[in-house]
């Protein structure tokens, strides 16, 4: 890997990647008003302004980049790649910054190692007690995980200004599995399509979980968690006792179904049927 880097890192098209990294910033900066619409619902006041620095950083950062002027259009494989591995770590990073600016969660690195677990649905944690944090990072911890369901760069492509041919690249770097195609000609309107469907059957859970009686917050959370596939489970402890083995069971096939459906979905598309 350190050889290829030294022998290609001069023929990379850095202005593009960079550009990549600035919309991805761009877009991270408004899905974090999400959880400062429920700080501002629960009066967690005094974690408005990690959640507002984390907003204005990644705002102007994500300016800066993507208004970089590109001298050459044209990227590759080798550009996709490199730019779905730094987006990601720098996602990751500025992704953390309200954990670790609210003292909540002290260490920056267990801030990083949360939000890494988030956008790449691993599921993992270093939290001991979950329901200790705050509401408003709560819902930023399972956001994460439903963020990362679909892919934060597909989201990116979703909703990207200037999209070619060489965006292809990008999505092949992005998605698991050995083949990707396209629904559509446009691969702007196929991330669109999937991000849809994948906001559809998303809201088929929460329903679910509402019909079950699981208080909005609750299901906004466990939706999000098993939606992306993360696993990541909250329940708070007065509900756990008496309702977690039923919620579970419902969850679980809920779950199942997401991501059973998507796939049928998406390859009955991509095959004409």
């Amino acid at each position: 890997m350190t050889f290829w880097l030294n022998r290609n890192i001069n023929k990379l098209n850095w202005r593009v990647i960079l550009n990549m990294i600035g919309f991805a910033l761009i877009a991270l900066s408004g899905l974090l008003m999400l959880p400062v619409i429920v700080a501002l619902r629960y009066r967690e006041f005094h974690l408005l302004s990690p959640f507002l620095i984390t907003i204005g950083v990644c705002a102007l950062c994500g300016l800066f980049l993507s208004r970089l002027k590109v001298k050459r259009n044209a990227y590759f494989a080798r550009d996709g790649m490199i730019a779905v591995g730094l987006v990601w770590i720098c996602v990751s990073f500025f992704g953390c910054l309200p954990f670790y600016f609210s003292g909540q969660i002290p260490a920056l690195v267990d801030c990083f190692f949360e939000t890494v677990s988030g956008f790449t649905t691993t599921g993992a944690t270093i939290l001991t007690d979950i329901e200790s944090l705050s509401k408003s990072l709560l819902f930023w911890r399972s956001f994460t995980h439903w963020i990362g369901g679909m892919g934060v760069l597909v989201f990116v492509l979703a909703f990207l200004p200037k999209n070619n041919e060489h965006t292809m690249h990008i999505m092949r770097a992005e998605v698991p599995g050995p083949t990707i195609s396209k629904l559509v000609s446009r691969l702007k309107t196929t991330a669109m399509i999937l991000y849809a469907l994948y906001m559809a059957l998303s809201v088929i859970e929460l329903l679910f979980l509402l019909a079950g009686g699981m208080p909005l917050f609750d299901a906004l959370c466990n939706t999000f968690g098993t939606a992306g596939t993360g696993g990541v489970r909250h329940l708070r402890r007065e509900h756990r006792r008496v309702r977690q083995r039923v919620f579970r069971s419902r969850d679980h096939g809920v779950h199942v179904f997401v991501r059973h459906k998507f796939q049928l979905v998406f390859f009955s598309h991509s095959s004409g049927l």
